[in-house]
């Protein structure tokens, strides 16, 4: 039963003689309750595809035809997603909204309470009813006598997220106020906050926060932002690592933070833009920007290719080790490559092997064809056992082939 007529204590009128009659009240939605959720096809509840996301529901109002909790229910029970293609699936025990449209029968849901929690609240029209002893352990607990699923965990309730003003990115002066953002928030810690600092738009996507954060962090498990205004550390001012269990203020870059890291971003950026202050170049860059923030991120294409391009550089840092993998081919192109730090006076240049195989070759043929004079006639040179350098020098010179790699190149210049 969705959309009904029922009846209220106290709203009666006279009819003939003055005896008086119950009013009907007709109520487009009606407040229910979720019995079972089809959330695939092992659920309980599945009769195909278009059964996909329906719940099995119980009206509160009283009708001539309604049904109690504790009754059975069957497919007059069924209730569809109000809305096309925006729904939040109910699991069993939320409270929803039941209607009827064009006899067919739909929920909104579920609906929020005086818990205002993003991962549960109590129906507030919960009466309990007789129930009888069931063999089933689990619907004898508190839990199953409300007909909340045990399965829900509800150990940790998450806060609702909160917005509080930034004074370095709000429009204004009023104390204490700012511009609501549109949020979309999961019962176990992740959300989608699309809003504004003054009119600079922002769009946060957060999973596992922690279940006391009120606000996005980097300390979040994963966090992808996208800003127009402010810097990280404007917006994401610290946070907790609970993995080495100090309070981290502002953003770093994760490579820079490793202890003994002799080759850190920060200081190669530098270096490379005539000692510029990265607290400036990296730290303090305000305009549009992407920040991906993970214990782990992967980029994997399936069947093409992967493209990274800047108008300016690229930077890649690692704490520990990186490797570059390719079965076929791996091109760097430069008009400079170095490899260490180009600022150093120890920097010295790369010897190219086709070049060198060709003087040294042109050396050991000299020194081959070399001899001495004696009376006018040419003598073999030896060394010190006598013996001829000839023979050394052919030895030498099958080796020389073998200096050049068959795999690596690189450029004359």
């Amino acid at each position: 039963m969705g959309s009904t007529f029922t009846t209220f204590s106290g709203q009666k009128i006279k009819g003939f003689a003055g005896k008086e009659y119950s009013l009907p009240t007709y109520l487009q939605f009606v407040p229910g309750y979720c019995v079972e959720a089809v959330h695939s096809q092992e659920s309980l509840g599945f009769k195909g595809a278009s059964t996909i996301n329906s719940i099995y529901a119980v009206s509160h109002v009283m009708s001539t035809t309604g049904k109690r909790r504790q009754q059975s229910f069957s497919e007059d029970n069924r209730y569809f997603p109000l809305l096309r293609n925006h729904g939040d699936v109910p699991t069993k025990g939320d409270p929803v909204l039941l209607c009827t449209i064009g006899k067919i029968n739909y929920y909104l849901g579920p609906l929020n309470t005086i818990n205002n929690s993003p991962t549960w609240n109590d129906d507030l029209n919960y009466k309990k009813e007789l129930t009888i002893q069931n063999s089933d352990i689990q619907q004898n607990t508190q839990r199953g006598e409300r007909g909340e699923s045990v399965n829900f965990n509800k150990e940790g309730l998450y806060q609702r997220l909160q917005k509080i003003r930034n004074e370095d990115l709000d429009y204004g002066k009023v104390v204490n106020e700012v511009t609501g953002d549109y949020l979309i928030e999961g019962r176990h810690g992740n959300s989608i906050r699309v809003g504004s600092r003054s009119n600079d738009p922002y769009i946060f996507i957060s999973n596992k926060r922690g279940y006391l954060n009120k606000f996005e962090s980097l300390s979040d498990g994963s966090l992808i932002t996208i800003t127009s205004n402010g810097t990280l550390a404007q917006h994401f001012s610290g946070y907790y690592d609970v993995n080495t269990e100090e309070n981290i203020t502002g953003f770093q870059l994760s490579s820079d933070g490793v202890e003994n890291n002799t080759y850190p971003i920060g200081l190669i950026h530098s270096d490379l833009n005539n000692g510029a202050d990265i607290q400036d170049t990296i730290y303090g860059y305000d305009g549009n920007q992407m920040l991906l923030h993970s214990d782990r991120i992967t980029l994997n294409s399936k069947l093409d290719d992967i493209f990274i391009s800047s108008i300016k550089d690229i930077h890649i840092g690692a704490g520990e080790k990186l490797s570059i993998n390719a079965s076929m081919s791996l091109n760097i192109l430069s008009d400079n490559v170095n490899i260490g730090n180009s600022n150093k006076a120890t920097m010295e240049s790369m010897v190219l092997g086709d070049s060198l195989l060709e003087l040294l070759t042109e050396l050991v043929e000299a020194l081959n064809g070399a001899a001495s004079l004696f009376y006018g006639s040419p003598l073999p040179l030896v060394d010190s056992t006598n013996a001829p350098l000839a023979t050394k020098m052919t030895s030498i010179q099958q080796k020389l082939n073998n200096i050049l790699s068959t795999k690596h190149k690189i450029e004359q210049g």
